[in-house]
């Protein structure tokens, strides 16, 4: 044990025990995502991928949840979102059991293979990264983080892919998503909220994943995806912590 953890020991998010951010007991009640859901409709689907029927020139190609957004996950990401407790990051992507990963390669990329490491590898490696879902540079400046980020960062590091910023930028200030409970303004509200940076050659990425924390209606990752693909991606697929 370290000094800070000492002066600051680490509680669990959901019922407050001191060891670790998830104690035994709040992990065994977590509930993963086994049932997949179109990112469109919302109806069950294959992998995740996008029904045919649903699917357009410019939409998300498919969507991976690993978890229900409830208890101590809807706990854990609020903590890094709001109390700034980023350090929790690492411990939450551990959660993330590797069939859910070889999940993504099986769904997303071809031919997933496995390092000696245990790291996941993909035969077109070069040409798949992973792009967080960027803040407002003035949200940013507040919480001195991108959760998005910081949590993308890790799940990269899993999966064996590069994670790149400086992709796809914020460019209007809305109001936080959480705060809207009707459909319809989520979606209003995530009008021409992002843009492609005009220096960076997109189409060079054959394999996109479009990663958040929470995926509610999907406004979020739609206008993000739309803009990526408007920008040449050819395949854009969204990854989030939890659904809900």
């Amino acid at each position: 044990m370290n000094l800070l953890d000492f002066l600051f020991p680490r509680r669990c998010v959901g019922c407050g025990k001191i060891g670790n951010y998830f104690c035994k007991q709040c992990r065994s009640k977590i509930e993963s995502i086994t049932h997949p859901v179109c990112p469109v409709c919302g109806g069950p689907a294959i992998d995740g991928a996008t029904h045919p029927r649903c699917q357009t020139r410019y939409s998300l190609d498919g969507l991976t949840s690993f978890f229900r957004y409830d208890g101590a996950i809807r706990k854990a990401v609020k903590a890094i979102k709001y109390r700034f407790v980023s350090d929790l990051a690492k411990e939450f992507i551990s959660l993330i059991p590797n069939s859910r990963l070889s999940g993504i390669h099986d769904a997303v990329f071809v031919h997933p293979s496995q390092t000696a490491s245990g790291q996941l590898s993909i035969n077109n490696y070069q040409s798949a990264i992973l792009i967080p879902i960027p803040l407002h540079p003035s949200r940013l400046r507040f919480r001195g983080f991108n959760q998005a980020e910081v949590l993308g960062r890790l799940l990269a590091k899993r999966l064996n892919i590069p994670m790149k910023i400086g992709v796809l930028k914020r460019i209007r200030k809305t109001i936080p998503q959480v705060e809207m409970k009707d459909r319809k303004k989520r979606l209003k509200n995530m009008e021409d909220v992002f843009a492609a940076f005009p220096n960076i050659l997109i189409s060079q990425y054959l394999n996109i994943l479009l990663f958040d924390d929470v995926f509610t209606t999907g406004a979020t990752l739609r206008a993000a995806a739309n803009v990526l693909k408007r920008a040449g991606a050819k395949k854009v697929w969204g990854v989030v912590m939890a659904h809900g």
